[in-house]
């Protein structure tokens, strides 16, 4: 759903969250709310995504999916899975389905640098 403008400003945003550069993070998702992609409520869900991962990870708080959660390959894969199972079978709003397409999108951008290492 998003350009490949978006998409690049997405990557350097999930770059920047798991490296803990969290001044950069927010910039990038400040570039990210100017884009256009999607209709406006998949938008606003998957921007809404982005934020609270944002928050998670500055928190550092255990009781965040984020910061709890297993994130070896073979969890990756079945959190993924979820994540798509929920946006395709399980969801008729648009903004939750750019919520967890968001948390679908940064798993798979972690599986991909895990495949890159």
């Amino acid at each position: 759903m998003a350009s490949k403008k978006a998409r690049d400003d997405i990557i350097v945003f999930f770059e920047n969250l798991l490296a803990r550069r969290f001044s950069d993070a927010a910039r990038a998702l400040e570039v990210i709310r100017e884009k256009r992609f999607g209709k406006t409520e998949f938008k606003e869900g998957y921007v809404n995504a982005l934020e609270g991962l944002l928050i998670s990870s500055r928190s550092g708080d255990e009781r965040d999916f984020l910061n709890r959660a297993s994130f070896d390959i073979s969890s990756m894969k079945t959190y993924k899975k979820e994540f798509r199972s929920i946006v395709r079978n399980g969801i008729n709003s648009p903004f939750d389905m750019g919520f967890f397409s968001a948390w679908s999108d940064l798993v798979q951008y972690r599986l991909n640098r895990e495949k890159q290492d």
